[in-house]
């Protein structure tokens, strides 16, 4: 019975770490996206300014 709450917390622990680096990682490519959707906005600023 014990082995199986233990089981029990350790899976919890290690989903719980899991969700906490996705989440990172989706902010760090979120991030990413609106650097890159910048730079798009600027360039196609500059083409539009050069005609």
């Amino acid at each position: 019975m014990m082995i199986d709450i233990g089981v029990i917390i350790v899976l919890m622990l290690s989903l719980w770490s899991i969700t906490i680096t996705l989440q990172k990682l989706a902010d760090r490519i979120m991030k990413k996206q609106e650097q890159q959707y910048e730079l798009l906005k600027e360039i196609k600023d500059l083409l539009k300014n050069e005609k």
